[in-house]
């Protein structure tokens, strides 16, 4: 009896153990063939968006290069009948002029007569140009297909740039060849196009010719011509009479595996294609598969361990979910926090997500606009910026998120901005940009009101007018009784001597009070009262020197500037006063003479804009680099002999109006040396030569 319960207790093990194992070999089979599943529709799912992103991505090319050369078919066609008409007397010139022909789209537009000369163009042709071995000239030499020719991409003879030629034959009446009407286009504008079709860093947009050859391809940021993928399999399918369509293929140019979506350009000869590289579509795929496979073998593990020893597992899952519970809970007291500091804080944060568009607005920032209730989370950074400008005082408007990112970049120490609303008073902000490294809030928006330090300022610059103004009434009496003085009978030597002492410092104080004026006139205004025109550098630099009352003895200054003339955005007067206040410096602080020089130069920025910086150098007495520091102190003199005259704020005042022209000035100085004031400021924009 006792062994047949022991092999009944062992028989019972056993199938107990088959069955563990068993139940735990269905739900490994069971987890596997899940990941299976999910792997396939997840590979599916990117493959199906991306081929749907390039479909309308290829349409935006085909409908882009469609019109580009309808465009250009129209001026051909144009050039072609007009040629017919007028023959060599047609002034290609002239019709540039008349904006029948763009050049900021077509290089240049021209005849070839029958020999292959370049006979006509819309730019001057400096020499005799034979053109009779280009394809877009000989393809049409023995028969007129009647449809418009592209070319591959050459370099331009006339141009010397890469172009595509398009050409169409001109007939003479009996039918007999002419001649070639051709138009050059520069690759770069399907590539400008290109750039802003973002397919990663190996997606590759191109413009291909029915002859496999490349006339515009983008791969990434590099931009190629003239590539042979005739041998690609899109050739094939365009073969089959197939005009849109996709394929995986690996690149017969570079080698790289894509995904292509392909669209030929109804009436031409041409394919537009564009294609992601397969690594970059899969990037999302390969992390979720990565995440399921980590996921099957910890099911997988669990399952293992389950089946080695049930009771272990079922403890280490209570540890885990007793963290899990923790961490949350630490987590949410964390957030209850933040919401704290957020709600109750005086100051404004917007926060934005990854695709810059608001995710948070705290209380203040809705109090300190008035926004109420409006619903500003969802907008993308441009409409947000639209909007906050729009509640702006049109002299004080938000410049917008993108202008705080390049002073951010550029690591400005002003990398923030001022606005001033009008919706709710006169209330001013400060905005400050911080960018953020999370994967969820790209960038927060810090605003400030700081109205009431802005009243506080502006109460400074009000009570210097009224003392500046209250100081007229004894500059009067000291006046009066200078004149008194004259006209008593007292000694006439120790007269004229006390007399000429009142009168000049008279005249010193009623400079400082005029300085005083004008300085706190520019505060409190903020340029508003500034009158911005259009001017001539050169012309201002002239009338300026005209005007200049060089000292006695003394040379006019040395001026060296561009020929070509170069145009401000400034007001006139103010900023003729800040280059006197400047110059006067010059020969006040040289009394030994030394020529005075002013050097104009025009300069490129990174960003392709332009600023001109004006020098004025002297050779005086010069100044340490903490003498150099104190220049744009109100009342700051580095000379303290008395010895040259002067009030201390024409630099301030010079500084102030330079900086509302959006400008900089900076000092190089060296003791016994001399001194060198540069004012620099963006250029309007040239003027013909």
């Amino acid at each position: 009896m006792e062994q047949a319960a022991e092999q009944t207790m062992q028989t019972r093990h056993r199938n107990v153990l088959v069955l563990l194992w068993v139940t735990a070999g269905l739900l490994l089979l069971l987890t596997w063939g899940h990941v299976y599943v999910l792997a396939s529709e997840s590979r599916q799912r990117e493959i199906s968006t991306a081929e749907r992103d390039m479909a309308n991505l290829t349409r935006l090319s085909q409908e882009h290069a469609v019109r580009t050369f309808r465009s250009a078919d129209q001026v051909i066609r144009f050039v072609q009948s007009r040629y017919l008409e007028l023959g060599a007397k047609l002034d290609l010139t002239a019709l540039t002029r008349q904006g029948v022909i763009d050049t900021e789209i077509f290089n240049q537009v021209g005849i070839i007569d029958a020999n292959g000369i370049y006979a006509l163009a819309n730019r001057p042709i400096t020499s005799r140009l034979d053109l009779s071995d280009r394809e877009h000239f000989k393809v049409h030499v023995h028969q007129d297909s009647g449809q418009l020719f592209v070319s591959k991409p050459v370099i331009g003879r006339a141009t010397g740039k890469w172009s595509l030629q398009l050409t169409r034959r001109i007939n003479h009446p009996d039918g007999s060849f002419a001649g070639v009407v051709v138009l050059s286009i520069d690759p770069t504008y399907f590539t400008e196009f290109y750039g802003e079709l973002n397919l990663g860093p190996g997606g590759l947009k191109a413009l291909y010719g029915m002859d496999g050859i490349a006339r515009v391809r983008r791969v990434g940021d590099q931009t190629g011509f003239g590539s042979d993928a005739s041998h690609s399999p899109l050739f094939e399918k365009l073969v089959k009479q197939n005009p849109s369509g996709s394929y995986v293929q690996q690149s017969v140019v570079d080698g790289v595996e894509r995904l292509y979506f392909y669209r030929t350009l109804p009436g031409y000869s041409m394919v537009a294609l564009a294609a992601v590289d397969m690594g970059f579509l899969m990037v999302n795929h390969e992390k979720a598969l990565q995440a399921l496979l980590t996921q099957a073998g910890l099911v997988s593990l669990l399952v293992l361990v389950l089946v080695l020893g049930l009771s272990r597992y079922l403890g280490l899952l209570r540890r885990d979910t007793q963290a899990r519970k923790v961490a949350q809970a630490q987590i949410q007291e964390r957030t209850e926090q933040l919401n704290a500091v957020f709600d109750i804080s005086p100051d404004g944060f917007v926060s934005f997500d990854r695709n810059q568009c608001v995710t948070f607005v705290n209380p203040a920032f809705r109090q300190m606009t008035g926004v109420g209730s409006v619903a500003l989370e969802g907008m993308g950074e441009n409409e947000f910026s639209a909007w906050l400008a729009g509640l702006c005082d049109p002299h004080a408007r938000f410049t917008g998120l993108a202008a705080l990112h390049r002073k951010e970049q550029q690591q400005s120490d002003h990398a923030m901005d001022t606005v001033e609303l009008v919706e709710l008073g006169q209330r001013i902000l400060q905005v400050q940009l911080r960018l953020s490294k999370s994967g969820t809030v790209s960038q927060i928006l810090y605003v400030r009101d700081i109205t009431h330090e802005t009243e506080v300022e502006a109460l400074k610059s009000e009570f210097l007018a009224i003392a500046a103004h209250e100081l007229r009434t004894p500059m009067a009496s000291i006046y009066g009784f200078a004149e008194v003085l004259l006209t008593q009978p007292t000694d006439a030597e120790l007269q004229n001597e006390f007399l000429g002492i009142i009168l000049k410092q008279s005249r010193l104080m009623v400079d400082i009070l005029n300085e005083l004026l004008d300085l706190s006139r520019i505060e409190a205004r903020r340029g508003k009262d500034f009158k911005y025109t259009e001017l001539g550098l050169q012309d201002l630099l002239v009338d300026l020197l005209k005007a200049f009352q060089c000292p006695a003895g003394r040379a006019l200054p040395k001026v060296e500037a561009p020929r070509q003339p170069i145009s401000l955005l400034a007001d006139g007067g103010k900023l003729r006063q800040a280059l006197l206040n400047v110059l006067s410096n010059a020969y006040k602080y040289s009394p030994d003479g030394g020529a005075v020089h002013i050097l104009v130069e025009l300069k490129q920025q990174p960003d392709l804009s332009q600023r001109v910086s004006i020098h004025i150098a002297d050779h005086g007495i010069g100044m340490t680099a903490e003498q150099a520091g104190k220049v744009f102190t109100r009342f700051y003199r580095a000379d303290t002999s008395g010895r040259v005259p002067g009030t201390g704020l024409g630099m301030s005042i010079t500084k102030e109006i330079v900086e509302h022209h959006r400008g900089s000035i900076s000092i190089i100085s060296a003791p016994g040396e001399g001194t060198q004031v540069t004012l620099s400021f963006p250029v309007q924009g040239a003027m013909p030569a």
